[in-house]
């Protein structure tokens, strides 16, 4: 642990408050400087076996025993307008949900300000099985957990950006497998999809098509690292969020797409 502390503070700018220097598993809090930073943290921790969780969701993911590294995006700030036929931003994880609702971003109008958009795009996803488009996320850059870097957004015929790493090529039909299931596919019909994972990403209820993107949306900082987010401006969602069904089918569900994500648990699992 001393020395994986070490030599993150030796090869990045981010400032890292750290614990358990004497015997047991660390623990330490780092605030990276840029992306840069977090990708040096993340070569590190698959390196020392040290998990890399998501600053604000420590309370939904499970303790490993593991030595743990907790990044706070909150100086990841950056916001970008896209050239595209949409309003549409790029945005880094560390932006508020505050921020975000006065730029006319009316998803957020209504959420906790404080928030980051990383903790947003972690928190449990609220839309009806098969319409992610409902969160106005239209792609996402992201660090997977071999650390491949990698543009997920729509796919297939509406495919502007074709996936370029050899992971991801394997990742994605993987999950297409999987969201096959019969059991699967008829979770399209309940009011609330079952699994902490948002599968019905590539099984989209008409008009809307498949986003990779959207995979993400709910994942507690189990399955990847968010760099930056492309948003649109969309309606906010009235409803209530509704309570998780709890079936065989749902844990069968994210125990396999963790797997295929992580199989070296870079990222650390869900709680219970």
């Amino acid at each position: 642990w001393m020395a994986f502390r070490q030599r993150l503070s030796k090869v990045s700018q981010g400032h890292l408050e750290s614990s358990g220097e004497s015997g047991g598993p660390g623990r330490a809090i780092f605030t990276p400087r840029s992306i840069a930073d977090v990708r040096q943290a993340h070569a590190l921790c698959a390196e020392y076996g040290v998990v890399l969780a998501l600053a604000g969701m420590l309370d939904q993911i499970a303790d490993s025993g593991q030595s743990l590294l907790c990044i706070d995006p909150v100086d990841l700030t950056a916001i970008t307008p896209q050239e595209s036929e949409q309003i549409s931003w790029r945005v880094e994880p560390g932006c508020t949900l505050g921020q975000l609702a006065d730029m006319g971003l009316a998803q957020f109008e209504g959420l906790p300000v404080g928030w980051t958009l990383a903790q947003w795009v972690a928190h449990r996803a609220r839309w009806a099985p098969g319409k992610g488009a409902a969160s106005g996320v239209l792609s996402a850059n992201v660090l997977l957990a071999d650390g491949v870097r990698e543009t997920f957004g729509a796919f297939g015929e509406a495919d502007v950006k074709p996936l370029q790493s050899s992971t991801v090529q394997h990742l994605i039909p993987a999950l297409f497998q999987l969201a096959a299931h019969p059991e699967i596919r008829a979770c399209l019909d309940l009011p609330v999809w079952p699994a902490r994972y948002r599968l019905d990403a590539l099984l989209p209820q008409a008009p809307q098509t498949v986003n990779l993107a959207h995979l993400l949306l709910g994942h507690a900082g189990t399955l990847a690292w968010v760099e930056s987010v492309v948003l649109t401006p969309v309606p906010p969602l009235p409803e209530p969020e509704l309570p998780l069904l709890q079936s065989e089918i749902a844990s069968f569900m994210q125990s396999r797409m963790k797997t295929l994500f992580d199989p070296r648990g870079v990222f650390p699992g869900l709680a219970a």
